[in-house]
């Protein structure tokens, strides 16, 4: 009866120990449990983190989107780099067209300084006398002379290609003077009259020089008395146009010594009026320097 007691007790203590070595084993695999599922999980939260860095670049891309110019402007596009780049700058471009131009040449006081000279013969041409008011006025019996402005231009190094043919090549490839001119002829008269206006001489102390209809003159700045005579003047009206005169420095230099102005008088181009009965020329003296 002992013995049976003692078989049974060390059954029990066989399963107890069993038991025990059963739970331990159970934890353990549990605890390797919860430790993988720790691991998957924090691996599958790993691999998800990339995705918000993702959803960040898109946002940062999308920001980069909206681009605000110098001028304040915000402007949405691509977020292509080149189409984003910043657009260019007309600035060079509206220098170059708000730089101030020369005028054009005309009879205004600002117009009238333009040079009609140097796109003709080049080098250097600078204007050393400008008179812009009216500095000469001659009224004879018919016709009304009156000088308007005038200007004195030193040419220097003149070196363009001037055809032989052409009278404004006096001064090519020479340094000279060209004086212009603008001048006033009115026919206060009730009939045309003539009168050749290319026959006013600038006088110096040992020279003169006859003036031109035509040199350095742009077309729509000639002196045109009518249109069926450019020497014939209209009665009642006033035409008025440019003269000039081209010389040499060594000319230019006898003139502004003691320089005038040689006006014909009208009578000696009216065939009605006999040369005992013309009236005298006028001799006026007319400052260049």
């Amino acid at each position: 009866m002992m013995k049976k007691r003692i078989i049974i007790l060390a059954v029990l203590v066989v399963l107890l120990i069993g038991g025990v070595v059963v739970g331990v084993y159970a934890n353990g695999n549990s605890a390797k449990d919860n430790k993988d599922n720790e691991s998957k999980t924090t691996a599958k939260k790993a691999t998800s983190t990339p995705k918000k860095t993702t959803d960040t670049e898109k946002k940062e891309t999308t920001t980069k989107d909206s681009v605000t110019d110098d001028k304040g402007v915000v402007t949405k596009g691509s977020s292509d780099v080149e189409k984003n780049a910043p657009a260019k700058s007309n600035s060079s471009a509206t220098d170059k067209n708000s730089s101030p131009a020369t005028p054009a040449f005309s009879l205004s006081t600002s117009g009238f300084k333009t040079s009609n000279v140097s796109s003709v013969l080049g080098g250097t041409v600078t204007t050393t006398y400008l008179s812009s008011s009216p500095s000469f006025e001659k009224i004879f019996e018919n016709l009304t002379m009156e000088v308007n402005q005038y200007k004195v231009e030193h040419v220097v190094g003149a070196n363009k290609a001037v055809s032989a043919s052409n009278p404004e090549s006096y001064l090519a490839n020479k340094n000279g003077y060209v004086i212009t001119l603008d001048i006033s002829i009115k026919n206060t008269s009730s009939k045309d009259k003539m009168y050749k206006a290319d026959q006013i001489t600038l006088i110096g102390a040992n020279e003169f020089v006859g003036g031109s209809l035509d040199n350095f003159v742009p077309s729509n700045f000639h002196l045109i008395g009518s249109k069926a005579d450019p020497n014939i003047f209209a009665a009642g009206k006033t035409a008025r146009g440019l003269l000039t005169f081209t010389m040499t420095e060594s000319v230019y230099n006898d003139l502004a010594a003691d320089s005038k102005i040689g006006v014909p008088n009208p009578d000696k181009f009216d065939a009605s009026v006999s040369e005992a009965k013309a009236g005298d020329d006028v001799i006026a003296a007319f400052p260049v320097k």
